[in-house]
């Protein structure tokens, strides 16, 4: 298993973000959080996923997204 293997969970997301659980929460209710996979009942958020989504929801100077 390598670090890219590793799974965050929905609160280890949230701290890693520096937001709150509920945030993330509606956030994957709002079907806008990154990819996730299921364990069980548990949304599970893998390294790459997050890294992706924060990529795609980065701002460059001047408040234009980034292509």
């Amino acid at each position: 298993m390598t670090n890219d293997d590793f799974l965050f969970t929905e609160a280890e997301f949230a701290d890693f973000v520096g937001k709150s659980v509920s945030w993330a929460r509606l956030l994957r209710r709002q079907q806008r959080a990154p990819g996730h996979i299921r364990v069980g009942r548990t949304p599970m958020y893998r390294r790459e996923a997050i890294a992706e989504w924060m990529h795609a929801n980065s701002v460059r100077p001047g408040g234009k997204p980034s292509a």
